[in-house]
């Protein structure tokens, strides 16, 4: 098999954007042809699906290491990880079916019954196990090309119906952030909505707050302010995006910044 990079893009689901990206990390390596064409050989394509396994299992995109276990290892992962869920799924539906089953013979479940179904809803389970951003969006494509380009966020997943962008992703290190349509039914409006009303904010850590002020600034988003020492350790940076939210960009001040700034 030897694919263009738009068929690898439409066969998993990827963007032709998040490929790019991947080879400009050098996480992924693409021959080309005689015309300079990107193409996906069976080689390339097990990189891609480490790379992606590696993210699905929580690895963050600067650890990503496709070299570091081969193919083998990181399939006996994921079924691992997917023959865990399997079970936790298949444990908790026999508790329900048998509910339900007493239910439809008229025997409502005695204490014990009851208790299986309880324990299948532990408060452990509960617990936040990952956090993700939401911001709304009038135009999810165009807010999905913007992130990336411009502030330079890791592209996620842009997901269609038909020719209409119904969602999509983008990551800030090990954050993810997802985009949502505008939704005025739910009271769920982008800033430029409301006359650039802006209800919340984002912070991001980067490397250098200069240089990537720099690199937005010539990119030409509205800078808020530049990037100043803050009271609480951080030398940060505003500015808005496309559709008006707040995002603020910080670099953790040294000790001796701190000392010299006081």
């Amino acid at each position: 098999m030897n694919l263009g990079i738009g068929d690898v893009a439409r066969r998993t689901g990827l963007t032709v954007r998040a490929l790019r990206y991947y080879e400009e990390r050098g996480l992924v390596t693409p021959v080309r042809d005689s015309a300079g064409r990107r193409r996906y050989d069976a080689e390339t394509l097990s990189r891609l699906y480490r790379v992606l396994l590696l993210r699905e299992l929580g690895t963050p995109l600067a650890d990503v290491d496709p070299d570091a276990d081969g193919l083998l290892t990181l399939t006996t992962r994921h079924l691992t990880d997917l023959d865990h869920r399997l079970a936790a799924l298949a444990r908790a539906r026999e508790r329900v079916r048998a509910v339900e089953d007493r239910l439809l013979g008229g025997d409502p479940p005695g204490d014990e019954a009851l208790l299986d179904l309880l324990a299948g809803l532990r408060c452990e389970e509960c617990v936040p196990t990952r956090r993700i951003t939401l911001l709304v969006y009038r135009g999810l494509a165009a807010a999905h090309a913007w992130l990336i380009e411009v502030f330079g966020l890791a592209p996620g997943p842009l997901t269609f119906d038909g020719d209409r962008a119904i969602h999509g992703e983008v990551h800030a290190g090990d954050g993810v952030i997802w985009l949502h349509r505008e939704a005025p039914e739910h009271r769920m409006v982008p800033p430029l909505a409301t006359g650039g009303l802006v209800t919340a904010s984002l912070a991001v850590h980067v490397d250098d707050v200069d240089g990537h002020h720099a690199r937005v600034r010539e990119a030409g988003a509205e800078v808020v302010y530049p990037p100043v020492d803050q009271p609480y350790g951080y030398r940060e940076y505003s500015a808005y995006d496309l559709e008006g939210h707040l995002w603020s960009f910080q670099t953790a001040l040294t000790m001796a910044e701190e000392t010299e700034n006081r």
